[in-house]
């Protein structure tokens, strides 16, 4: 008997990134010791849900059209999970709230997310054999100031803003627990001066070139190195 491939499901992550004084920081959230995700270090983000395509988020949002949902996505998530909403002008503290609630603050406060500011790095899709499967697109925006972070206590334990390579290292020694795609893309992180050389390196990426780590032979993934685009 076949056994028929599961679907992944459509997902988008924010790596936002900083210029400090000790190089480039990237904002990274720890995850509550449950679920799918329990314990990991990742970048705000989530799945793609039914209100991202919705009449709703279309008066929130302002984005591209083919990726829009996902850029809705990212955005939403961002603003559940650290109390950040990216708008044009800037970034600004979000309403507490989760989906259409928030969203609904959000419209009520005059306040836009701003997908255009969105930088798309890689789409990157769980080897088919995986019991759990995401579709997701990693986006990348820099910003010069925030404000406090405000954490969902729910679902996260944590946050830190973190230069790429000591997040490695703090891989490396057990410290923190990730998925080899927040691995691969602090890689390339680590290559980066500062925002602007972050941006210029991913300028062109297209969300239908895909990232598909393979297995090998003992079950592990292969590594990989995301190129600049």
């Amino acid at each position: 008997m076949t056994v028929p491939k599961l679907a992944a499901r459509p997902a988008a992550t924010v790596m936002l990134i900083r210029d400090a004084d000790g190089g480039l920081e990237v904002l990274m959230v720890r995850r509550r010791a449950r679920g799918f995700f329990g314990g990991l270090t990742v970048f705000p983000g989530g799945a793609v849900d039914p209100i991202d395509s919705s009449e709703l988020t279309a008066s929130v949002v302002v984005g591209r059209p083919r990726d829009a949902a996902y850029r809705a996505a990212a955005l939403r998530e961002l603003a559940e999970e650290t109390g950040l909403a990216l708008t044009p002008v800037g970034v600004s503290p979000a309403p507490p709230g989760r989906g259409a609630g928030l969203l609904s603050e959000l419209e009520a406060s005059g306040i836009r997310l701003d997908g255009t500011r969105l930088t798309l790095v890689s789409r990157w899709v769980t080897p088919e054999a995986a019991p759990t499967r995401f579709d997701t697109l990693f986006y990348l925006v820099g910003v010069t100031d925030t404000p406090e972070i405000r954490i969902d206590a729910d679902e996260l334990v944590g946050h830190m803003w973190v230069g790429p390579s000591a997040a490695l290292d703090m891989h490396s020694t057990g410290e923190v627990e990730m998925f080899l795609p927040t691995v691969s893309h602090l890689r390339w992180l680590a290559w980066r001066s500062d925002i602007e050389d972050a941006i210029a390196a991913a300028q062109g990426a297209d969300d239908r070139a895909l990232v598909q780590p393979r297995r090998m032979g003992d079950g592990s993934l292969v590594p990989i190195h995301l190129p600049d685009h």
